[in-house]
């Protein structure tokens, strides 16, 4: 039945068809379902086309149909167990009781949001509850802390407990950079506001200098590495240092969030410590008598209530942990706008003048064309001489690595039996693996290394080792951007087919 009416996957479909029994109305259903708004609007489109959904002008309710649907998923109205009093954040602001009026006080009349820069503030509540959080987890107090644009406005709350050493901000929005900067002064407050694009090169002075990072990234996938990459190039290297950022499933979809998991735990000596979903709420931010969707009564009206929630992550770094290197991106309405962003099925008028205002590149490139995250060098060794390549291997791998700027993090060589090896060196910067077959004398060599670390010294000294007559290689730029072969740093040889003769390479 599922197939026949909808074009959503039975597992969207469950989630979206469990929000709606839980919520009845529209807007918390799209919060709350764990799906990107213009698959929400998708599902409820066809259910209330297919009659499985009714719409009596204030809630969503199933039909029989919709029942039958919801018992062919096994999906039933899931209790509510939120916390009333702290809306299931676990957090008490008893503590921050004067700290949140002063907050309240110095946001009035804060700039309105801009949907061209995906700009929408937190509530209040929301806003001391992070704070909250990272004074507890250690994070504030003495602490450097930059926040990575700031339309909430949370440098203004950290500075008011008066326990960061420093707190700095790197926004783009001039308007928000001179409210935050008259704010500050009024209450006499210890912040520095940077009014520039994280699309450029990093001020100098405010790399490897902090202990503490805070951002809420644009959620497509290029522009959510861009924030999180910009911070941990804040963090100083070593252990210890911390990263909160809000991610929402509202704009940004399963399969994105295991991108950036995946790419960030690859990157960077980090762990995440905590996720917390549905900790933020944001303000509504629609204009009076806006009409979001007006064609599909459920969301033609905006919500009277909050309902747009995040995820807040935070991340420790590790004490191989180092800052990665800065760089410089073309970027425009890519970096802030995909399949999943709400402005695909409600386009909010300011989006093309202010983009065109603002300081951002008119015709963009795709994320990161020009960042290199390493080189990737592959090579043949054919007609090897060297006959007890394991006699010494260990000791000349160790030495590459370190004759190389890299680092070792461990060392695995396994022998076959009656002859042949493998060997996997894992560094901080990425690893080295060779695998030898003695009936051709060949040895295949890759090395791969980001940062300041030379592949090629690694290669060279493996060559000298294992005493190759014929060799070949190739280098490869790393990244995320189209894959390059580099020019050969020197002449290469013909390659031996597996039919070449060859000596003998003794294991």
């Amino acid at each position: 039945m599922a197939g026949e009416i909808l074009t959503l996957g039975r597992s969207e479909l469950a989630r979206l068809l469990r929000a709606i029994l839980r919520e009845g109305d529209p807007w918390q259903a799209a919060g709350t379902a764990g799906l990107p708004f213009p698959r929400v609007v998708e599902g409820i489109q066809q259910l209330l086309d297919a009659g499985a959904l009714v719409f009596d002008g204030k809630r969503l309710q199933l039909t029989e149909q919709g029942q039958r649907l919801a018992r062919e998923l096994n999906v039933t109205a899931a209790p509510d167990i939120r916390c009333l009093a702290c809306q299931g954040t676990g957090i008490d602001l008893g503590f921050f009781q004067e700290v949140t009026r002063r907050y309240e006080e110095l946001a009035r009349g804060r700039p309105e949001p801009l949907a061209a820069y995906d700009q929408g503030y937190q509530t209040i509540d929301s806003v001391m509850r992070r704070v909250a959080l990272m004074v507890a987890q250690g994070d504030v107090e003495g602490k450097d802390v930059v926040v990575l644009g700031d339309d909430d406005l949370a440098s203004l709350a950290l500075a008011l407990t008066g326990l960061p050493r420093s707190v700095v901000v790197i926004e783009i929005d001039q308007r928000l950079c001179a409210f935050i900067e008259q704010a500050a002064r009024r209450a006499g407050l210890n912040i520095t506001v940077y009014c520039r694009s994280l699309t450029d090169r990093l001020p100098p002075e405010l790399l490897g200098q902090f202990d503490t990072f805070l951002t809420d990234p644009t959620e497509t996938e290029h522009g959510l590495l861009l924030f999180l990459e910009k911070g941990f190039m804040c963090l100083k290297k070593g252990e210890g240092r911390a990263g909160y950022f809000g991610i929402t499933r509202i704009e940004s979809n399963i399969s994105k969030w295991h991108i950036w998991q995946r790419e960030l735990l690859n990157r960077h000596a980090i762990t995440f410590t905590h996720i917390l979903p549905d900790f933020s709420l944001y303000a509504n931010w629609e204009e009076p008598g806006e009409q979001p969707i007006p064609d599909l009564p459920p969301f033609a009206r905006p919500s009277p209530v909050p309902w747009y929630r995040s995820t807040f992550f935070r991340v420790e770094t590790l004490p191989e942990f180092q800052p990665p290197e800065d760089y410089v991106i073309e970027g425009g309405r890519e970096l802030y706008e995909d399949e999943d962003a709400i402005d695909k099925v409600w386009r909010s008028p300011d989006v093309d003048t202010a983009i065109t205002a603002s300081v951002m590149t008119a015709a963009p490139t795709p994320f990161p064309t020009q960042l290199t995250l390493g080189r990737h060098v592959i090579a043949e060794f054919w007609k090897c001489q060297n006959r007890e390549p394991l006699r010494n291997l260990k000791q000349v791998l160790e030495l590459a690595v370190r004759r190389a700027g890299a680092t070792l993090l461990n060392m695995k060589i396994h022998r076959f039996v009656p002859d042949g090896f493998s060997a996997l060196v894992l560094l901080a910067e990425s690893h080295i693996s060779l695998h030898a077959w003695p009936e051709y004398a060949y040895v295949a060599v890759d090395v791969f290394t980001c940062g300041e670390a030379d592949p090629e010294v690694i290669i060279e000294l493996l060559k000298d080792y294992l005493q190759p007559a014929e060799s070949a290689q190739i280098t490869l730029e790393r990244g995320l951007g189209p894959l390059m072969v580099l020019p050969a740093m020197r002449p290469e040889t013909e390659a031996a087919s597996l039919g070449s003769p060859s000596l003998p390479l003794t294991i």
